[in-house]
């Protein structure tokens, strides 16, 4: 018997795989089996070995839709938004606390606590709406990052927004109260 890949002459009939090349011996044992024909000898081949033959698996490559574009794009504006009002509402809200500051008008200090009030209700808006936009996007199309990221900057960007509102709701409270104690107090003396 004979290897049909490489045409080393095998040993035994029950011999499953060719000493030389290791390729699969075919044909059934005790039937004779012709040799190859031999190659012309200014002719040089190589001996044809066998490889595993994988099976790759397509990976899908998915462009973003509309929804995961506008989820990361609001939940951006809403980190921003968040930031700057946080930023411009707080520095005029230190200067209450600063017993040391001597120029400020409390028209002006509650003008910056109103802008960044309104920021702040703006940013938490976009960040909600980053939020509605991520779970359309996650029932019409398919998976990917841009929706993933848009959700996580969303969630925080909700968060920072929130924060200032409930301060600010806090400090209107306050004030309203102190308002009112005030005038009672006033028109028991007249």
């Amino acid at each position: 018997m004979f290897c049909q890949n490489c045409g080393e002459k095998v040993d035994s009939q029950n011999q499953k795989f060719c000493p030389s090349c290791g390729s699969e011996i075919s044909g059934t044992p005790g039937a004779p089996q012709a040799p190859p024909l031999k190659v012309e000898e200014n002719k040089v081949s190589a001996p044809v070995k066998s490889a595993p033959v994988s099976v790759s698996k397509t990976v899908n490559v998915y462009e973003p839709g509309p929804h995961s574009k506008k989820t990361l794009a609001f939940a951006i504006v809403s980190l921003v938004l968040g930031g700057v009002g946080f930023a411009f509402g707080g520095i005029y809200f230190m200067r209450i606390l600063n017993p040391y500051s001597y120029y400020y008008s409390y028209s002006l200090l509650y003008m910056g606590l109103i802008v960044g009030g309104i920021l702040n209700v703006t940013g938490l808006i976009f960040g909600i709406l980053s939020r509605t936009n991520c779970s359309k996007a996650r029932k019409v199309e398919p998976v990917n990052t841009l929706e993933k990221v848009g959700s996580v900057f969303g969630i925080f960007g909700i968060i920072v927004n929130s924060i200032p509102v409930v301060v600010l709701l806090v400090l209107l409270i306050i004030s309203l109260i102190s308002f009112l104690m005030y005038m009672t107090m006033y028109s028991m003396y007249i």
